[in-house]
């Protein structure tokens, strides 16, 4: 297998390991119920759609898998990442797979605020907009919902809450004065984003609300990468 050809450049440093989907606590939680998706640790760095169409549009990064130069290049990307990672650094997670993402637009569901104000997602076009899916219990959510403060002229924020009570959420709303519009989470919400599949989930749409990309968890670049995905929208 050439991911194991990669591991093997790195003795005694890389183990190779491999998981049944029906069974990985990592399948579950980025969604993935398709083989094959490659992580570096906790890290989702391809997911199944980079290497097969599994019936969608055939532009994923490795596809047709059968070309020479598209395995060549899934092995350098991973050696890539896994050299991150023996360096110290955490592999940003993969995005939503290509072609889904960018045909993928906002739900068009209801939104309460905390204050009861009724909005939906098409009311915000006009501008980005944001929508992160976190919880009271997770410090890496509240730590990106304070730092949405500098760009929220940017782009429209909405926080839905889940697994959360909220009279814990109005609290930390005051407390650390965050940005946007907070909702609190319904099953008919999460259904409409796929459900949660980890927390932070993040969701960056265009100003037409066109998902444009989806980031998983909290690696030590997501800001970072947050605010290069809107450079390019604006």
């Amino acid at each position: 297998m050439l991911a194991q050809e990669v591991v093997r450049e790195f003795p005694g440093k890389v183990r190779f390991a491999v998981e049944d989907f029906g069974a990985s606590p990592l399948a579950e939680r980025f969604g993935v119920d398709k083989y094959p998706a490659i992580f570096v640790d906790d890290a989702l760095v391809a997911r199944p759609e980079e290497f097969y169409a599994w019936g969608g549009p055939e532009n994923g990064r490795y596809v047709p898998w059968g070309k020479l130069e598209n395995r060549k290049k899934f092995q350098a990307d991973l050696r890539r990442m896994v050299e991150i990672r023996l360096a110290g650094g955490r592999p940003a997670s993969a995005a939503s797979p290509q072609g889904a993402g960018a045909a993928r637009a906002l739900p068009a569901v209801k939104l309460v605020d905390l204050g009861g104000k009724a909005f939906t997602f098409s009311g915000l076009k006009g501008k980005p907009v944001l929508v992160e899916l976190w919880a009271t219990w997770c410090p890496p959510c509240i730590s990106t919902l304070s730092w949405l403060k500098e760009i929220h002229a940017d782009a429209a924020v909405v926080a839905v809450a889940v697994e959360s009570e909220k009279e814990e959420v109005q609290r930390l709303v005051r407390q650390k004065q965050l940005p946007g519009e907070i909702v609190m989470a319904t099953p008919e919400i999460l259904d409409a984003f796929g459900g949660v599949q980890a927390v932070p989930t993040l969701f960056l749409a265009d100003k037409n609300g066109k998902i444009v990309r989806t980031f998983y968890g909290a690696p030590p670049d997501l800001h970072q990468e947050i605010t290069k995905e809107l450079e390019k929208l604006r």
